[in-house]
């Protein structure tokens, strides 16, 4: 018997031995501290509420507590000719309020200014913009449930009937809510569309969404409400939610490009999103 033929087998494993010995062995990374960067989050839509903005601070990798909620400064909202301070919440460090209920208006534009800080303790204030239009035209018409009992999953699919102006640029949004409990309520789960995938100003049954069987937050029993609520938003807000979802979820193939800072509407290296969209809703009750 020869030598290649008794030993290759041997070699072979022993080879696989190392390979996967190497390969799980630890190896510490080592991220250094960088400065720290403001983050905000701020809306304002349609529903007559006090709209708010959230204000924190970039945190290093390997902080295992939330990032730190920023206090103090000045928050100020402007849009047809009118300025409102916002006043933060004294319950939650952060949270920067409009001091009354109002309601968002299509076309109106709305400017974010946000001053007296020091996020890098240079001792130089900081000062950051954002603005954003807030988008309308599409017409909600109604939604429909059809259930699909595959074998894959069952449950309920959710389309929408909807009118949208075929000369006009337009992103939507979209979240479901079942007897008034919302089960679009994180970003990963916020649904995002560009209307470039479609043809024509009708939109004759778009899916948006499917309610499984096997989730009970989701399944839908006879006399459950399921309500609808379609989001016009701008391009700015989708390309934040898309970029956010992506670096959620992760890449594909896995060795695509590296990650990278998700886009900014926000002024001087800010991350975040100050987004300004209209709301429209519609239900239906399962039989």
């Amino acid at each position: 018997m020869s030598f290649r033929r008794t030993y290759r087998p041997v070699l072979i494993l022993i080879s696989a031995v190392i390979i996967a010995t190497a390969c799980t062995e630890p190896i510490d990374i080592e991220l250094d501290s960088t400065y720290q960067r403001l983050v905000v989050e701020g809306y304002v839509n349609t529903d007559s509420i006090k709209h708010y903005v959230i204000l924190s601070v970039t945190s290093d990798y390997f902080f295992n507590e939330a990032s730190p909620r920023l206090s103090d400064a000045f928050v100020e909202l402007s849009f047809e000719g009118e300025s409102m301070q916002l006043i933060e919440n004294d319950a939650v460090p952060g949270l920067y309020e409009a001091p009354y209920a109002f309601r968002g208006v299509i076309g109106s534009t709305y400017d974010l200014d946000i001053s007296q800080l020091d996020i890098n303790q240079d001792g130089v204030e900081d000062r950051y913009y954002a603005s954003s239009t807030m988008p309308g035209g599409t017409e909600l018409e109604y939604i429909e449930l059809k259930y699909y009992p595959t074998a894959v999953a069952t449950g309920y699919a959710v389309f929408m009937y909807a009118f949208h102006p075929p000369e006009q640029r337009d992103w939507f949004g979209f979240k479901l809510f079942k007897n008034g409990v919302p089960l679009s309520n994180s970003l990963e789960d916020y649904s995002v569309l560009s209307d470039d995938i479609f043809d024509d100003g009708y939109l004759p049954g778009l899916p948006v969404g499917f309610l499984s069987d096997d989730e009970t937050e989701q399944a839908v029993h006879p006399g459950d409400t399921v309500t609808f609520e379609l989001n016009c938003i701008d391009e700015a807000y989708y390309n934040f939610v898309s970029g956010a979802q992506l670096e959620i979820v992760g890449y594909n193939p896995l060795f695509s490009g590296p990650s990278a800072n998700v886009a900014s509407n926000l002024s001087d290296g800010a991350f975040g999103i100050f987004a300004a969209y209209s709301i429209q809703r519609t239900f239906v009750v399962a039989d």
